[in-house]
């Protein structure tokens, strides 16, 4: 199976506690205003990458953490949820949805991601209610810390922003929660 991805960046500080693993996949159908991720809407583009290439690289990856972010990563939940079971084990997930958290405990299929993801941020982003809380970019948006693992996680400092210049291109990337 394939999972269509934006970009990776194999250690972040700031997606997440600790240092991560981070996945941006590539396509969303949910178009939240304001969103500072809309080159990741686009079904596509991006780049499909073979779930059990991913793992592996994964797996021997230096940070202790995966961040599962978009796009949407449910609008590719087959994949998603193949990624997050094969990694449960050696990595604690963070995965970042547009989708209500309610609405995902209803789902007759995506209910099933819970029991493999460490931390959930749930809800759409709403510009209006743009917060500098932990781990969400706006007020709306529900943090829950789903295991005694993702809960352990809290007592780690928070960074908020990181800068990143590519040193091939030049290009600059700045990454994080709230940063508009």
């Amino acid at each position: 199976m394939f999972i269509k991805i934006n970009h990776i960046l194999e250690s972040s500080s700031v997606q997440g506690p600790g240092k991560r693993f981070t996945i941006w996949v590539q396509g969303c159908s949910l178009h939240c205003s304001g969103c500072q991720n809309i080159d990741t809407w686009d079904f596509n583009l991006g780049t499909s990458i073979l779930i059990e290439d991913l793992v592996e690289k994964i797996k021997l990856s230096e940070p202790k953490g995966l961040t599962i972010t978009g796009g949407e990563p449910l609008d590719q939940f087959k994949a998603t949820f193949e990624l997050v079971q094969k990694l449960f084990d050696f990595k604690n997930i963070f995965l970042c949805t547009g989708y209500k958290l309610d609405t995902i405990v209803r789902h007759h299929i995506f209910h099933k991601i819970l029991d493999y993801v460490d931390i959930v941020c749930a809800g759409p982003f709403d510009e209006s209610k743009v917060c500098k809380s932990k781990w969400k970019g706006s007020e709306n948006q529900e943090v829950r810390y789903l295991t005694d693992r993702g809960k352990e996680l809290l007592k780690l400092p928070v960074y908020k922003t990181e800068y990143r210049i590519d040193k091939k291109t030049g290009n600059t990337l700045i990454t994080g929660f709230s940063i508009k």
